[in-house]
């Protein structure tokens, strides 16, 4: 009788663990669907809250909502310094971010900056900066918990034309919100 349960359970097993790859595609659509349908909401959160003719453009993407803002609303020439006057778009963002919850990514694409004589002598340099000041903003000055947010610098090594967008121009030099529809642990 043992040794028939043992079998039974062998081909059990076996039979789930052969079914499993089907699981895991299921598991797949509804984790894309799932994604999507954040992304679109908070879209439609930060619709309604960003300031009138901000220019922003949303793309929604399998790891949650890119939100894409031109770099000189946040800052002039060569400066690191996050204007005044563009602090009501980043409050903006910072009340949808602590009505979600989610984790987010900030990230500089910076290019055309040829200041070899300063302190960053690379578009690399500034766009990691710019990215750091963005973030120190929404952990300081938003009270988004630091385990929240992180900050990229790419430079120029990732146009808007090539990796977003084929005809959206102009967005080259940008800030994204990458606000992630799911859960992850930097730990």
């Amino acid at each position: 009788m043992r040794a028939a349960t043992v079998k039974l359970l062998f081909i059990l097993s076996f039979q789930i663990f052969s079914i499993s790859p089907v699981f895991a595609e299921i598991e797949k659509v509804q984790l894309a669907q799932v994604v999507t349908n954040t992304a679109s909401e908070i879209q439609k959160r930060l619709e309604k809250t960003l300031p009138e003719n901000t220019p922003v453009v949303y793309t929604i993407v399998p790891r949650g909502l890119i939100v894409s803002v031109k770099e000189d609303i946040f800052f002039s020439g060569e400066s690191i310094l996050i204007k005044k006057s563009s602090t009501n778009v980043l409050d903006a963002i910072i009340s949808v971010l602590i009505q979600i919850n989610n984790n987010c990514t900030i990230e500089s694409h910076t290019e055309g900056h040829n200041n070899n004589e300063g302190i960053y002598r690379s578009n690399w340099e500034i766009a990691m900066a710019r990215a750091n000041s963005i973030t120190d903003y929404l952990v300081y000055c938003g009270k988004i918990p630091a385990s929240r947010v992180f900050s990229l610098g790419y430079g120029d090594f990732m146009p808007f034309r090539d990796s977003v967008s084929t005809t959206k121009n102009g967005f080259d030099r940008r800030i994204d919100f990458v606000i992630f529809s799911y859960e992850y642990d930097r730990d």
